[in-house]
């Protein structure tokens, strides 16, 4: 088993998926391979071109919040367009946070000028203020627009999705204006959290000025851990590929991990192998080298 980052792995920095890419995707999935991909998108930012290829049966989400079956999800798919609807069964695993510890992490963070989003049922929620703010952030970068709007909804604040307790939130995205104003919301919720002794969650730092919060079992290496024993395929058989924080624990724990070569030189000290980088499709090149030997031949690729 494979378990695959997308942004900055098998996408470029345009969030293309590239043609040698989906075959060699293809051609692993033929000769059996399972192919999973392991994304902090939630659900409906998953491309769909990678949602329906034949074989792409699971894929983990939200760093590891959830883990979706998409053999449930194919026949709904298939009618409501851009993306997947949840199905009941769909999910075989999931780890997300209680309405009031939301609050609590959301409470850490006041101001105007962050952006607040709250993930939950595989969708992104913001209101229109936030929507101003990322339309600003990325006016020159339409592609990531063009993400955000295919996985967003806007609301007019959090309460109704807060109250209602058939679902629960998978995610939360806070950006700010400045990596200083992110690290004194990190070191405030560090201090309470500690303050605790009660590890409740995960925070990720995927960008200088960016942090992403989990529940603490949302984590893309206990997904595809427990999806492989599920599949009764064990930890030394799988291999992972990634380029960022979150996928560090991946790597380490894989049976073989694979950072890309535009991974910072902290991530890639986690792996046992590098390759080279989105843009030259080094997932797919390590990808390759599985299906010529079993394994990669343990060699740097510079």
């Amino acid at each position: 088993m494979i378990g695959i980052d997308l942004d900055g792995t098998l996408l470029t920095k345009n969030k293309e998926f590239l043609p040698y890419s989906k075959k060699t995707v293809e051609d692993a999935l033929e000769a059996g391979l399972t192919i999973v991909p392991v994304t902090g998108r939630p659900l409906t930012g998953v491309p769909v071109e990678i949602l329906e290829i034949p074989g792409i049966r699971y894929v983990i989400t939200s760093n590891g919040a959830n883990t979706y079956d998409l053999t449930e999800l194919e026949a709904v798919r298939k009618e409501q367009a851009p993306y997947p609807v949840l199905t009941a069964g769909s999910v075989l695993r999931k780890a997300h946070m209680s309405h009031d510890l939301v609050r609590e992490i959301l409470s850490t963070a006041p101001g105007e000028d962050v952006i607040r989003e709250i993930f939950v049922r595989g969708v992104g929620y913001h209101d229109e203020r936030t929507q101003g703010l990322l339309e600003a952030k990325f006016a020159l970068a339409p592609q990531i627009m063009a993400y955000i709007n295919r996985s967003r909804k806007i609301v007019p604040d959090f309460e109704k999705l807060l109250t209602d307790e058939s679902s629960h939130v998978e995610n939360i995205s806070l950006m700010f204006l400045s990596q200083d104003l992110r690290d004194r919301v990190y070191n405030k919720l560090e201090t309470s959290f500690n303050e605790k002794r009660d590890p409740l969650i995960h925070v990720l730092l995927p960008w200088v000025t960016d942090m992403e919060i989990t529940h603490i079992l949302a984590d893309k290496w206990l997904a595809l851990r427990d999806l492989g024993r599920k599949l009764s395929i064990c930890e030394n058989e799988i291999a992972a590929i990634g380029d960022g924080d979150n996928d560090r624990p991946m790597l380490h724990g894989a049976g073989f991990g694979i950072a890309m070569g535009n991974a910072p030189d902290f991530v890639k000290k986690t792996a046992d192998m590098i390759t080279l980088d989105n843009e030259h499709e080094g997932a797919a090149l390590m990808i390759r080298k599985i299906l010529e030997k079993g394994e990669p031949d343990g060699s740097e690729i510079d």
